[in-house]
């Protein structure tokens, strides 16, 4: 039987080299595609230990862990979303069963605090994200996209449909930053005379 090795390297494009970065412990990533990018840090549920957050700083390089939020339950029980809530580490966690789902919220700022929670949303299946004036973006129980205001109780349906658990939110933020150190746009750019006619 074939042991795991968790390896991670990390790519430089200033000096166009990869570095390879020890990793705590043996844990693995719950989720390599969909992690969290808040504030110049990684986030990710650390599967060798269900009880840990495993999280990448950026600038120093360097893997560090956060514990859970004590929420009084097991994940046996429920399910942990990492997310990103106004620029600080966010967890919800809700019930693995049933379609009639509650909400925690819970926000790390140099301690895990219980934000709020919304109680017992109908035909929904698990939440996905914030939008903006702390609506949520969550999943149906028939894999919609739907937008729920906790304010008034408000479910908006997207007519987004995704097979189930496959739908996920990811906030990015565009680049100019050129891949491979220089502006190709700029050998492609037609320069033409200030009011000049165009062809």
């Amino acid at each position: 039987m074939a042991d795991w090795i968790e390896q991670v390297e990390l790519y430089s494009l200033k000096s166009d080299s990869w570095k390879e970065i020890s990793v705590p412990g043996v844990y693995a990533f719950v989720s390599i595609l969909f992690n969290n990018y808040i504030n110049v840090f990684y986030y990710w549920q650390a599967s060798g230990d269900y009880k840990l957050i495993l999280s990448f700083d950026m600038v120093n390089e360097k893997f560090s862990t956060l514990p859970l939020p004590e929420f009084g339950g097991t994940l046996a029980q429920c399910y942990l979303e990492l997310l990103d809530f106004n620029g600080l580490l966010g967890a919800i966690l809700y019930p693995c069963e049933g379609t009639d789902k509650s909400f925690d919220l819970w926000v790390m700022n140099g301690s895990w605090t219980k934000q709020f929670s919304v109680e017992s949303v109908p035909g929904v299946e698990r939440p996905l994200g914030f939008w903006k004036n702390g609506e949520m973006f969550l999943e149906s129980s028939d894999h919609e996209l739907v937008l729920f205001d906790p304010s008034t109780r408000e479910i908006k349906n997207l007519g987004i449909h995704a097979d189930r658990e496959t739908m996920r939110i990811v906030a990015y933020v565009e680049s100019l930053v050129p891949i491979n150190g220089r502006q190709e746009h700029e050998e492609s750019i037609v320069r033409r005379p200030a009011g000049g006619a165009s062809n």
